[in-house]
């Protein structure tokens, strides 16, 4: 936490205190409650993190309507107090919103301008231009911009302030006759099925599954869509997803390893349960088993008791750490080692068995009903 104070005592005292990480939440629900009211739709990371911070903030909510005090809730910022609900403080990394036409985007980014200049900040917008198939892979004719906006909290003449920036990917369908949501048949991990759009009532908000998954739900009777977005919910809130990308060409393994490296790095409090490698922890670890294959030192030589295990082989079962593992996948992937009998990049483990990204949605507990 990050708290700015001023003080003048010469003649008058003026005491200014502004928490960083209050200000950023602000943001983000001015920037986010714009894009809604210009029937955009909001997905990925946000999305997600919303649901988190919801759910804890209930959580904080409960303790002060259990210990009878309204002024609990001057600490909501504070870390220390109440730390098992801390993540009603989970703050978004960034925004992805989509826009069905360019009418809608062009009046989005017009209202996002106002809103800047009313708080003295900077915007800069780029054409990004076209989606890559690292982000989607389809036929439809979308834009991408990229979205930079900048505020310094607590600026005066002598201080220049404490910088709080905010990245925002657009994307913009320019077809208005193809009508889609975000993930655009094309998710890849189950984090990213639910999207956020401008409810009914005013100045509320929905999130709900996407009618454009890519997946079985897709199609799916209400009641039966309903089981699934309450496992889903239940399932994120304990740090569990399911990585179910289900797009088949020569270089697929090459585009669900970045997207898996991403997630582990960016994201290490979310556990990715149906791949061929599971994170687990010195508890299941018998000691006399291995070396790590990597650093070739013992596998109880670890600081932060984080280990990979390896289950390519369900014959030969293999640990690793964790961080020795994030680096031996990043040299995997890059590599793009292609196989000459099929043309396709593979993706294998240290002892050469193959990861095979693409069918791990075969194992997603949330169609294990189907």
């Amino acid at each position: 936490m990050i708290v700015i104070i001023y003080k003048h005592i010469i003649k008058n005292m003026l005491h200014i205190s502004a928490n960083i990480n209050k200000e950023k939440r602000y943001m983000y629900n001015y920037v986010k409650n714009i894009g809604l009211a210009h029937y955009g739709i909001i997905y990925g990371g946000l999305v997600r993190d919303e649901i988190i911070a919801t759910h804890y903030r209930e959580l904080f909510d409960k303790h002060v309507k259990e210990i009878k005090d309204e002024n609990a809730y001057k600490n909501y910022w504070n870390a220390s107090y109440h730390p098992e609900s801390n993540k009603r403080m989970t703050i978004p990394k960034d925004i992805d919103i989509y826009f069905q036409t360019p009418e809608k985007s062009i009046a989005f980014i017009s209202a996002l301008n106002s809103f800047v200049k009313s708080y003295n900040g900077t915007i800069n917008v780029v054409n990004a231009g076209k989606i890559s198939e690292l982000c989607y892979t389809l036929n439809h004719n979308f834009q991408h911009k990229k979205i930079r906006l900048i505020f310094y909290i607590g600026r005066t003449f002598s201080y220049a302030g404490c910088k709080i920036t905010l990245n925002l990917d657009v994307i913009i369908n320019n077809n208005s006759d193809s009508i889609i949501e975000p993930p655009f048949n094309n998710v890849d991990f189950t984090c990213n099925l639910l999207i956020m759009v401008k409810s009914a009532n005013l100045n509320k908000y929905d999130i709900r599954l996407s009618r454009n998954t890519g997946t079985p739900l897709d199609t799916m009777i209400y009641t039966q869509k309903r089981r699934m977005e309450l496992r889903l919910i239940e399932n994120m809130l304990i740090g569990n997803i399911e990585f179910i990308r289900n797009v088949d060409s020569i270089n697929c393994e090459y585009i669900n390893g970045l997207r898996i490296i991403k997630m582990l790095k960016v994201h290490p409090e979310f556990k990715i349960t149906n791949l061929l490698f599971e994170e687990i922890t010195s508890d299941d670890i018998d000691f006399k088993v291995q070396d790590c294959d990597i650093c070739l030192h013992s596998i109880n030589e670890s600081t932060d008791n984080k280990f990979i295990k390896i289950k390519t082989n369900k014959h030969s079962i293999n640990i690793m750490h964790r961080s020795c593992f994030l680096k031996y996948l990043e040299t995997e992937v890059y590599k793009k080692y292609t196989n000459t009998e099929t043309n396709e990049i593979e993706c294998k483990c240290t002892r050469r068995n193959l990861f095979n990204f693409k069918n791990s949605y075969k194992y997603s507990s949330l169609f294990e009903e189907l």
